[in-house]
């Protein structure tokens, strides 16, 4: 029977208290450049995804930058008066294009929660509403609204149950199995190699695949051609241009030590095969194991 869990209290302040970066961007075309005011820096798009400041996790995984729809042409970043200096109608196009065009922050809000939020935070678009979050208007919100939002897009990203942790599982591993970081940036990789080296300071960091491999090899894991999978196996997951995708850690048979994503929102947890086919079993398997 699967193990229901959920952030702590006090992970969800940590959540909150970072969960909307100070640095506010917002996705627009060219259509937009003759009324946005010169106070902010209007970003090409290319030279966006180039620049180190924007490719940080705490900035890539609040706004989901790579959902970024294609008709974005430039990226503008803005400072705290921007809103109030833009014409009423710019402005509800604006909001409106982010929600089109899959700006981050951009969160649906209930019935209930809408009686309980003033009405220019809100933006109507194809029958839903939504608010558009900012750093001004996220620390107006009282704690309890805070709280409420950032559950609910919490449980669009991943399932809150996983298998439950017994005496038969590593310790290094119990103590982080089915729990949730509080920053962004920890992901697959660096999950299956601290399950592999023990080292909790791997944990929490944002690994490529090159330095990943570079380490399961130093580790002592070599490529296996073909063989049935046995505990501390690595299953790694590669897609047809030969790009690693995922990597996760076999427990025991069955049962996997595991993180879908690299945003706070996806816990660490044991899983079993079923759910881990289900996430990755469209990619190319290969098992790496210590000889």
């Amino acid at each position: 029977m699967k193990h229901s869990f959920g952030p702590t209290s006090d992970v969800i302040e940590a959540w909150c208290l970072s969960f909307v970066p100070e640095e506010t961007l917002y996705w627009i075309d060219s259509s937009f450049l003759e009324d946005i005011p010169s106070s902010c820096l209007v970003i090409p798009r290319q030279e966006f995804f180039n620049h180190p400041l924007y490719r940080r996790p705490d900035i890539t995984n609040p706004y989901v930058t790579w959902q970024m729809g294609q008709d974005v042409t430039y990226v503008i970043h803005v400072f705290s008066s921007f809103l109030k200096e833009l014409q009423e109608h710019v402005k509800t196009r604006l909001l409106e294009f982010q929600v089109t065009t899959h700006r981050g922050l951009v969160l649906p809000i209930s019935v209930e929660q809408m009686k309980r939020l003033s009405n220019e935070m809100i933006i109507e678009k194809d029958g839903t509403c939504v608010i558009v979050l900012h750093p001004q208007n996220w620390k107006e919100l009282d704690i309890e609204m805070r709280h409420s939002l950032l559950l609910d897009y919490a449980k669009e990203w991943d399932r809150w149950e996983g298998e439950p942790c017994d005496d038969s599982i590593a310790s290094h591993l119990a103590d982080y199995a089915n729990r949730f970081p509080i920053q962004d940036g920890s992901n697959c990789l660096a999950a299956t190699l601290f399950a592999v080296t023990g080292n909790e300071q791997v944990v929490h960091q944002w690994v490529h695949p090159e330095t990943f491999l570079q380490t399961l090899k130093r580790s002592g894991y070599e490529t296996l051609k073909d063989d049935a999978l046995r505990p501390n196996d690595v299953l790694t997951f590669w897609s047809d241009q030969g790009q690693l995708v995922h990597a996760s850690y076999c427990v025991r048979q069955g049962l996997y030590f595991n993180k879908h994503g690299q945003v706070r929102f996806n816990p660490w947890k044991l899983i079993n095969h079923d759910e881990l086919m289900e996430h990755w079993g469209a990619y190319r398997l290969q098992i790496e194991r210590r000889l």
